[in-house]
């Protein structure tokens, strides 16, 4: 597995790098201090990554720029943002300009861990802070759902296999816990599962969740 870090901070640079060596005995880590060398390293590698992590802020190319330039470029290697920032209009900007996960910097390492865990299987992972504010913004139609969602779509569609094990086993009333020791999974990464759930039906707590899943069923 081949991983490139951009992070202008030499230290929380080191640090992610050994954390996320933990993903794959084999893994191979690649560190750059800014969005230009980043570019630099990917475009003359010898293969794609398997990853590619970036911070929000660093010296030289803005963020929006390096984003969309790797979106066309690597459309197929999911880009993750781990950043100090919290702010909604950071993580909205990553979400809309095709990032596949943003990870706030004061996440644990077992979040951290999971959510990229979940990103590298093909999910998406955001704080739902982002979610939940969408939701709260969002006025509803006549061609609206009660849960918010559009009445044409299903959005259960959209949930990983995971993802839906993990739902099936919430409506059944189980707990993190329990979930956790069904599918053989560590307790941070069903939080993820879960708060990726959220996102994708639109919705901000458990029982909404199964409530919308059994209507679109």
């Amino acid at each position: 597995m081949n991983i490139v870090i951009a992070d202008d901070h030499p230290l929380y640079r080191m640090a992610l790098s050994g954390l996320l060596s933990q993903l794959d005995t084999n893994a191979s880590v690649v560190d750059c201090c800014d969005f230009d060398e980043l570019l630099d390293h990917v475009e003359n590698a010898t293969s794609d990554p398997d990853l590619i992590v970036m911070d929000i802020r660093m010296p030289g190319m803005e963020f929006k720029q390096a984003l969309e330039q790797l979106r066309a470029t690597y459309a197929d290697v999911p880009v993750v943002v781990v950043s100090a920032s919290e702010e909604l209009e950071d993580m909205t900007l990553a979400l809309n300009l095709g990032a596949d996960g943003y990870i706030p910097k004061s996440s644990s390492r077992d979040v951290l861990l999971s959510a990229v865990r979940l990103i590298l299987s093909g999910g998406k992972y955001f704080p739902f802070e982002i979610f939940a504010a969408e939701k709260k913004s969002f006025a509803p139609s006549p061609s609206t759902s009660r849960a918010g969602v559009p009445a044409s779509g299903n959005n259960t569609q959209s949930l990983t296999r995971r993802q839906k094990n993990v739902l099936d086993l919430m409506a059944q009333g189980q707990s993190n816990k329990e979930i956790a020791e069904a599918l053989q999974l560590a307790e941070s990464t069903v939080k993820v599962h879960i708060t990726a759930i959220f996102r994708t039906l639109g919705v901000s707590n458990r029982t909404q969740a199964v409530l919308q899943a059994k209507e679109l069923a």
